[in-house]
C-alpha cells in the first residue's frame, strides 16, 4: 500500500520574494518550457534592494534541450548581462536545485549541461561579487513567467529596462 506525501506546513505557505539587502541587486532567472516542450524560454529579471525593475530579459527557441539546460543558458546569459553593464554585488536566484548545487561543486559532467555549467563558473570565478543561490519556485516567481511568456510574442530576445532620471536643481 502507497501512502500519500505528507506536506509540511512550509509546503503550503506562499514564499515571498525577499529584497537583497541595501546596495546589493538581486537578479532572479528561470526557465520555463511551451507547445508540450518544443519551445523553451528563459528570463532573468533585476531589481534593487528598494525592489526597483532595473533590467530584465526574456528569450525563448525552438529546442529539443531539457529545462535544465535552459536554466543553466539563463544564468549564463544572466551573469552575462550583469558583467557588461558594470553591476557589482549581485545574488542570482534560480529555483533549480541541480544547478546551484553542480556551480558549487568541482566536478563537471561531460553533457551540454556540464558546458554550460563551467562557463558560468569561469564567468564567476573572477567576480567574487557575484553568489549564486537556489529558492524555492514561488520565491523566484518575481515575473519570470510573465516575462517568458512575454518572448513568445517577438521573434527576437526581449530586454526590458528601467532608467533612472537623475535631475539637480
Amino acid at each position: 500500500m502507497q501512502r500519500g506525501k505528507v506536506r509540511s506546513r512550509s509546503d503550503l505557505t506562499e514564499q515571498p520574494w525577499i529584497k537583497p539587502p541595501p546596495g546589493m541587486i538581486k537578479c532572479n532567472v528561470d526557465a520555463a518550457s511551451f507547445n508540450g516542450n518544443s519551445i523553451m524560454g528563459y528570463d532573468m529579471c533585476f531589481r534593487d534592494s528598494t525592489s526597483l525593475f532595473l533590467l530584465g530579459k526574456s528569450d525563448y527557441f525552438a529546442t529539443s534541450t531539457t529545462v535544465l539546460e535552459v536554466e543553466s543558458l539563463g544564468l549564463l546569459e544572466a551573469i552575462k548581462v550583469a558583467i557588461s553593464n558594470d553591476m557589482q554585488d549581485v545574488m542570482f536566484e534560480t529555483d533549480s536545485k541541480v544547478l546551484s548545487d553542480a556551480l558549487h561543486t568541482t566536478s563537471t559532467l561531460a553533457n551540454e549541461f556540464g558546458d554550460l555549467v563551467s562557463h558560468c563558473r569561469s564567468l564567476l570565478v573572477s567576480r567574487n561579487d557575484f553568489v549564486v543561490s537556489c529558492v524555492r519556485r514561488q520565491a523566484n516567481k518575481v515575473i519570470a513567467h510573465s516575462i517568458a511568456r512575454a518572448s513568445l510574442s517577438t521573434l527576437a530576445p526581449i530586454f526590458f529596462v528601467m532608467y533612472r532620471l537623475l535631475c539637480t536643481l
